[in-house]
């Protein structure tokens, strides 16, 4: 009887994730590569047509399929891959038949723009440098249908941003943030440059680390718990910076013109903290809606703050203790990750604390409608010879296990689904009105948790993507065994 119930409730659980997605395109391909070798998607999305144009490459080949708004292939191409060092695809944009892909090194050290005309099936590689010798490359984006290149003059504050066009063309902006005071975890004033490394003390060289976020996805704590953060705005970037736990620092970067805004913004104290406890202290923030969500903590207590960015007004605050009820919280206070229990449900304020103040404390918030939807927590590293700067991408990374792919093609959403796989986080989910008054209620399941049910019941799925598109998540994943490549639409 018992096997029985098993049987059924497998069943059921299959036909749940199946009914959660809808098909929206099968393409037969059949793509090359052995078990070492790369495949991967590249979504690009026409912003003035909303067409779909979908590169999947394997250790050959490029291959496009282009797609109207219905979801229908209106054509098909193939070219060479190239054979160079500067073969990881990091950014692509698109216009008409003309596409332009920025490619890099592993080291991101150096990078060539690949040009691409559908129509008549040639490519043209440019090798020239986009940057100089003396500036080290921090992070691409794309914005209103250009690739954007961010640099940092070397041990200086000069930040330079390379816009590209669909033509190959450039365009500078400089930001000079030399008037600004930048400080280490020790309050010692140090350049943008190292401000903005993933280590700003210390001897031992320190790469770039930001998180780049997209506040309209369910951003995982992951992202959210690294120091310096990217948000792409209408006509600007707001760069964040967490480095010390008494302010975080967003600086605003035009990017019509070179024009620039730094603005510091206190963060919470807390209580009854000794002089020899302030390195304990774990501290960041959270940019949504022009509201900064401002998060410190140590073992045995939490406090939050939401500031409005333009009055600075405090909007709401919130106050944790070991010896309190989470009166505001959702869910259940969950733990998941690890070696020995994949998710776990705790019942005590203590715990939560000390857990997240062990690691990475972290806020991350999603617009839902009419709701706001604040996540607390932190995460940890598992040491698995990576960190968790950057998703260990593989064969089947969704619903199987990890390999070292560090350097294919992520979108900003794919990125953010991807994130969790090499740590383990501890969390509440907490529901608020737009005036931030709490909600009762249960958090729902989003998207990303049920394309995660569905890509578990897939056995040979490669080459996968998700990205947003008209409101809705598409999930690709090439499927090796049948032959096919399937996209796939969710919903939160």
């Amino acid at each position: 009887m018992k096997h029985t119930i098993v049987v059924v409730l497998s069943i059921l659980s299959i036909h749940s994730s199946i009914l959660c997605q809808e098909t929206l395109s099968i393409e037969e391909m059949q793509l090359k590569g052995g078990l070492s070798d790369r495949r991967e998607s590249i979504p690009v999305i026409n912003d003035k047509t909303d067409e779909l144009s979908l590169f999947i490459v394997d250790r050959k080949k490029f291959y496009l399929n282009k797609y109207n708004t219905a979801f229908e292939l209106v054509d098909q191409k193939q070219f060479d891959r190239p054979k160079k060092s500067a073969k990881n695809i990091i950014k692509a944009i698109v216009t008409d038949y003309q596409y332009v892909f920025l490619l890099a090194n592993d080291k991101k050290t150096r990078f060539e723009l690949l040009k691409f005309d559908a129509e008549h099936s040639t490519t043209i590689v440019n090798k020239d440098p986009l940057f100089s010798d003396d500036e080290s490359y921090v992070e691409a984006f794309t914005y209103r249908n250009q690739i954007c290149v961010m640099t940092l003059q070397k041990k200086t504050s000069k930040l330079n941003i390379y816009k590209i066009d669909v033509t190959g063309a450039k365009k500078t902006m400089h930001y000079d943030f030399g008037d600004v005071v930048f400080l280490d975890k020790l309050g010692k004033e140090i350049p943008l440059y190292k401000s903005l490394q993933k280590s700003t003390t210390g001897l031992m060289k320190s790469s770039f680390d930001l998180g780049m976020i997209e506040t309209d996805i369910p951003n995982a704590l992951e992202i959210a718990a690294k120091s310096k953060k990217i948000y792409i705005e209408e006509d600007s970037i707001i760069i964040s910076i967490d480095n010390d736990h008494k302010t975080t620092q967003l600086l605003t970067l035009n990017l019509e013109d070179n024009t620039y805004d730094a603005r510091s913004f206190k963060k919470p104290d807390l209580l009854y903290v000794k002089n020899n406890e302030n390195i304990f202290i774990k501290s960041n923030s959270f940019l949504a809606n022009n509201r900064l969500y401002q998060i410190v903590g140590k073992k045995g207590q939490m406090r939050l703050f939401v500031t409005d960015i333009h009055s600075k007004e405090l909007v709401k605050q919130l106050a944790l203790q070991k010896e309190d009820s989470i009166t505001f919280k959702n869910s259940p206070i969950i733990q998941e990750g690890g070696y020995y229990s994949n998710y776990r449900e705790m019942e005590k304020t203590q715990k939560f604390l000390r857990k997240i103040a062990s690691g990475d404390i972290a806020v991350a918030v999603q617009q839902l409608g009419d709701t706001t939807k604040v996540t607390l927590g932190g995460v940890k590293e598992i040491n698995t010879g990576g960190g968790y700067g950057m998703p260990m991408m593989g064969f089947g990374a969704i619903g199987g296990a990890m390999t070292g792919l560090a350097n294919a093609f992520m979108t900003p959403t794919f990125y953010a689904y991807s994130s969790y796989t090499t740590t383990k986080s501890t969390r509440i989910h907490c529901l608020f009105n737009e005036q931030l008054d709490h909600l009762s209620g249960e958090v729902s399941k989003n998207a990303f948790d049920k394309i995660k049910e569905f890509s578990k019941e897939l056995l040979n799925e490669k080459a996968e993507t998700i990205f947003k598109y008209n409101g809705y998540y598409v999930y690709g994943y090439y499927e090796s065994l049948h032959k096919r490549y399937y996209l796939r639409k969710f919903m939160d």
